[in-house]
């Protein structure tokens, strides 16, 4: 409430006077009475000796009230401007912050499906590839079982044995010309054999036996030795598949 308004106030309660009386002792609309009470209008000389008459108060006190109502106002105002400049900021930043998360989340999302996409085409491709070969070669192989010396047995420290695999062609041409070779490089802590060792023809969904005789280190440990099938030139029969393998426990105390 202005200084102005504050003494009409006090005038209407002291003497009796609503408000309305006071307006039409004034000679002037209610709304311009209000605006002049308010500092946010200058009075006519009329209305100022009328308002003077009764606030009975002399034109330096008039002045002055007029003065420090205009001034209040006037920091009503800013101070309105300022909380409508905040309320707009936080609605734009609270709206920002909505479109900024939607985004993200939508840009995860988008993120997250061509990762799986491109994860499912490249195994895809991997399978065709596979399979590809396989129908272009024509050879295919199938492992049936360990015939002896399952993996994990415990064989002796310095002590020969056999290790026979059962497998089938399952491809439509026949193995000929093909050797085992041993991808394990020689080392005395592991089992000694030969390099390679010839394989016979083997037709096309004919089932054959492979051998391959082992000395054991003289160390105890663990003895694992992998084998691949490859042609003449040494170019591997099945670059893709796991090949054969042998896995021994070697023991100090005999069987």
């Amino acid at each position: 409430m202005t200084p102005l308004r504050h003494q009409v106030k006090r005038v209407s309660e002291t003497n009796g006077l609503t408000i309305k009386q006071i307006v039409n002792m004034c000679e002037c609309s209610r709304s311009h009475f209000y605006k002049v009470l308010d500092g946010q209008r200058a009075p006519s000389k009329n209305l100022q000796i009328k308002l003077m008459e009764v606030l009975e108060i002399g034109e330096e006190e008039f002045a002055l009230l007029m003065q420090t109502s205009k001034a209040s106002e006037n920091k009503k105002s800013k101070s309105d401007i300022h909380k409508q400049k905040n309320t707009w900021f936080n609605i734009t930043s609270n709206t920002f912050s909505s479109i900024t998360l939607s985004s993200y989340a939508m840009w995860l999302l988008g993120f997250t499906c061509i990762l799986a996409c491109t994860y499912y085409l490249y195994a895809s491709r991997s399978d065709n590839k596979q399979e590809n070969i396989e129908l272009t070669t024509g050879f295919a192989t199938k492992f049936i079982k360990d015939v002896t010396i399952p993996d994990g047995s415990p064989i002796p420290i310095n002590t020969r044995f056999v290790k026979t695999w059962r497998v089938q062609n399952i491809g439509t041409v026949p193995w000929k010309e093909k050797h085992l070779k041993r991808m394990t490089p020689q080392d005395p802590n592991l089992c000694f054999s030969r390099d390679s060792i010839p394989l016979p023809t083997v037709e096309s969904g004919e089932i054959v036996d492979i051998s391959i005789e082992f000395t054991t280190p003289r160390y105890p440990g663990t003895c694992r030795t992998d084998w691949k099938m490859v042609d003449n030139n040494g170019n591997l029969t099945f670059p893709d598949k796991q090949g054969l393998y042998s896995i021994v426990h070697v023991v100090e105390e005999n069987l």
